[in-house]
């Protein structure tokens, strides 16, 4: 199952609107391969010409991490938290 599918389920199961925004940034963060910062994120997704603000890239972060497809680690060099796809969710895609 592709992560889009796996946040899909995840808004009908909870009765919510799927936001494309929180899939564009999940799919950044799977492409990344790496914990990253938000700024880090978002300055990458703006260079590869998607249109996002910092805030709609930091909320969607939030989103993800709450729901269980990303997740928040403190960076142990500075005082940024750093998000990425765990390897659980990595796991279930492509079965």
């Amino acid at each position: 199952m592709s992560l889009y599918e796996q946040i899909s389920a995840y808004c009908v199961r909870h009765k919510i609107r799927l936001a494309e925004k929180r899939v564009v940034v999940a799919d950044q963060l799977l492409v990344a391969n790496e914990f990253m910062d938000g700024d880090t994120l978002w300055r990458d997704m703006r260079s590869r010409g998607i249109k996002i603000s910092p805030a709609t890239v930091y909320e969607s972060l939030n989103w993800l991490v709450s729901a269980g497809f990303a997740e928040r680690r403190f960076a142990t060099d500075s005082r940024k938290n750093l998000f990425g796809i765990p390897e659980l969710v990595r796991n279930g895609l492509g079965n």
